[in-house]
């Protein structure tokens, strides 16, 4: 059950993030003639959908090293 719920939540995140990204697109273009609430809040939460991305889902994110070289071993790490 908690597998599912977090499949459905990643579902979620991810359509939420695509559609801001949509919208803003539309609006930097030019596309959008008459603002809705919907508009402005897939706007205003795309900087909050981007972070999420980018501190938690991304392979730049807090703690990873998924781009870094290995460490050499009796290296010990520059501060």
């Amino acid at each position: 059950m908690r597998r599912t719920g977090m499949i459905l939540i990643g579902f979620g995140y991810a359509v939420l993030l695509i559609e801001a990204l949509r919208t803003a697109n539309a609006w930097y273009h030019g596309e959008i003639e008459s603002f809705g609430l919907t508009e402005w809040l897939l706007i205003a939460a795309l900087p909050v959908l981007a972070l999420i991305w980018w501190r938690y889902l991304s392979p730049f994110g807090k703690g990873r090293g998924q781009c870094l070289l290995p460490e050499e071993p009796g290296k010990r790490k520059q501060e």
